[in-house]
């Protein structure tokens, strides 16, 4: 008898959050249903797989002999549930903590809502739990061609949306239907990680369904270290966003996405060899080259040991008892990032400010630090004030500015004011020579990629 649902698991060497994403799975409220949890084990070498066979004995368990990544993993899960026809299908990351209605109101959602092919949960961080990672994000191709969460960091309260239509949802935790499995297939194995659920929520929306996530449901994610000590994060990440847009893209935005990556692509180099870290620009080219040379999925070979950066506290002479304030702006990733990076130096002895202009985004989001009022922060003599910025770049005249301002972007550059202009001229040195050299080599072969990814589409 074919059962109601199936829940696929993707895991590899994270037993002790396994552990908390079953013990909360099996507490949830499934009503009626009838399920089977599926867990897809990536040829881990802790003990996750002695750890299910020893106490969920009801777990089916999937193991690979190699590691398969995400993608891989679910993958094979999917596949699985396809074969058993499960009415529905629920995709998990391992490291996520469920509300016992999280997997009903999922249902219920997809249920009730015929026009929908995949409903995801509101995620929260586990560290930080009224805090949001991500409800409904977006895929931007017509700027910055990147993902984007506007909901990011923001305070999970009332004041959130019941439901967000959207591009995609991660595969951290949603649900689809067996109809949709049969129309649009499984993941892409050639991502390994990253973007694979983007690229599969595409193909859904493109069968004709939407995607949603809903505010019902939550779960509570273990958000990786954001200083990973290797380049394994930006080497999939990128390689696979190139590939998703010059998959996807209309051809009139192909110039424009090149001309982006080109930027990005001199950005990275230019900016991490201030820091000296020349890992990471590395293995973006090995991203590109391997893109080039369709060596996708795995590539151990392609990620590389991150080198100690320079220290900016050390580089400005910075100490723990510096009169400090950090300028709040519109951007609350940047905000929160910026400040949880300062706070580990500084502590809780650094004084907040925040214009008029931001105060209903800043009050509703952020009740961390020591605010300030503008007659304090305008008397205060302050040793240091430093101001975010999406991106180092994007400084302009109109910025606040001044002797004692230190500019940091959410990519840890950092450059005081005096720094600045010399800065930007040799950006801009670098920039022209990039643009006129490097640039027509990597247009050349994003074309002959695009050509190769239409005609082995026209063939499918």
């Amino acid at each position: 008898m074919t059962k109601d649902l199936g829940i696929v698991i993707c895991n590899f060497n994270k037993v002790d959050y396994l552990k908390g994403c079953l013990e909360t799975l099996y507490k949830s409220n499934f009503e009626n249903l009838s399920y089977d949890v599926i867990v897809v084990d990536n040829a881990s070498t802790d003990e996750s797989v002695k750890f299910v066979k020893d106490n969920y004995k009801e777990v089916i368990l999937l193991e690979n002999e190699i590691n398969t990544g995400g993608s891989g993993g679910f993958d094979r899960g999917i596949r699985y549930a396809q074969e058993k026809e499960y009415k529905y299908v629920a995709l998990l990351d391992n490291d996520i903590l469920l509300e016992e209605n999280t997997i009903i109101n999922l249902l219920k959602y997809i249920k009730s809502n015929p026009n929908v092919g995949i409903v995801g949960s509101k995620i929260c961080t586990m560290d930080n739990q009224d805090i949001l990672q991500e409800m409904g994000s977006f895929i931007d191709f017509d700027d910055k061609f990147n993902v984007k969460t506007p909901l990011k960091s923001h305070k999970d309260d009332e004041t959130l949306p019941e439901v967000v239509k959207c591009d995609y949802v991660p595969a951290c935790c949603l649900i689809t239907t067996n109809e949709v499995l049969q129309k649009v297939g499984s993941f892409n194995t050639d991502h390994f990680i990253y973007w694979d659920d983007m690229d599969w929520c595409t193909r859904v929306k493109k069968a004709g369904y939407e995607v949603h996530a809903i505010n019902s449901s939550r779960v509570f994610h273990k958000m990786g270290a954001s200083n990973h000590t290797n380049t394994f994060g930006v080497y999939y990440f990128e390689r696979n966003r190139i590939l998703f847009y010059l998959k996807y893209l209309p051809d009139t935005k192909v110039k424009e996405f090149t001309d982006s990556i080109c930027n990005w692509f001199l950005n990275s180099i230019f900016f991490s060899s201030l820091k000296g870290n020349y890992a990471t620009p590395k293995s973006l080219l090995f991203a590109i080259d391997d893109l080039f040379s369709h060596n996708m999925g795995r590539q151990d070979n392609s990620i590389f040991i991150k080198e100690e950066q320079i220290n900016p506290f050390e580089k400005y002479n910075l100490t723990i008892d510096d009169k400090v304030c950090l300028y709040l702006t519109d951007n609350m990733i940047t905000n929160r990032k910026m400040y949880l990076y300062l706070k580990n130096f500084y502590g809780d002895k650094m004084s907040i400010f925040y214009d008029k202009k931001n105060e209903k985004l800043i009050k509703q989001n952020f009740d961390e630090g020591y605010i300030i009022s503008r007659n304090e922060f305008e008397n205060r003599k302050f040793d240091r004030i430093f101001l975010p910025l999406e991106h180092i770049l994007d400084y302009n005249e109109n910025i606040l500015s001044g002797d004692n301002y230190i500019y940091i972007d959410q990519f840890i550059n950092v450059v005081s004011y005096k720094e600045m202009y010399n800065l930007k001229a040799s950006y801009e040195m670098h920039y022209n020579m990039f643009k006129n050299i490097y640039q027509p080599v990597i247009e050349k072969k994003f074309k002959k990629v695009r050509n190769d990814l239409l005609e082995k589409d026209s063939l499918c």
